[in-house]
């Protein structure tokens, strides 16, 4: 069965430098048969990666959501990368242990999916999702 409209996907942390990290949204739309019916991304990036900024850009939100929505589709796999453009000041290991963001997926106006995931401060995370409008 395929769905009258499409996905929304909703990338967001109350983590409060979470301006250090651009988020990239990436997704593959597919019909029931496994037939790539189309691609989707968006992007909430804050600087270039290596910026080194000292403090929040003042122009974004401290709690800004990375958003990206799909056209119809049976399915998507969808990849998110966090990526920290500007990395932790100091080195002490209990002030930079990872941090949580939180992955909502909606479809036909209907939440499917809230998931929360642990990112690490340094390396940022690449994340592959396979979901369906049934999940």
């Amino acid at each position: 069965m395929t769905t009258s409209k499409g996905f929304r996907i909703e990338v967001s942390s109350r983590y409060e430098e979470w301006w250090r990290y651009n988020v990239e949204l990436m997704c593959g739309c597919f019909d029931a048969a496994e037939q790539r019916t189309g691609f989707a991304s968006a992007a909430s990036e804050v600087a270039d990666v290596g910026a080194n900024l000292p403090e929040r850009p003042p122009q974004i939100a401290p709690q800004r959501t990375a958003v990206l929505t799909t056209r119809a589709c049976d399915h998507l796999v969808l990849y998110i990368y966090i990526i920290p453009h500007t990395l932790p000041r100091g080195n002490d290991i209990d002030a930079t242990a990872p941090f949580e963001i939180e992955i909502r997926i909606f479809c036909d106006g209907r939440r499917i999916l809230a998931e929360k995931r642990r990112i690490n401060q340094w390396s940022g995370a690449s994340i592959e999702m396979r979901v369906a409008h049934d999940a």
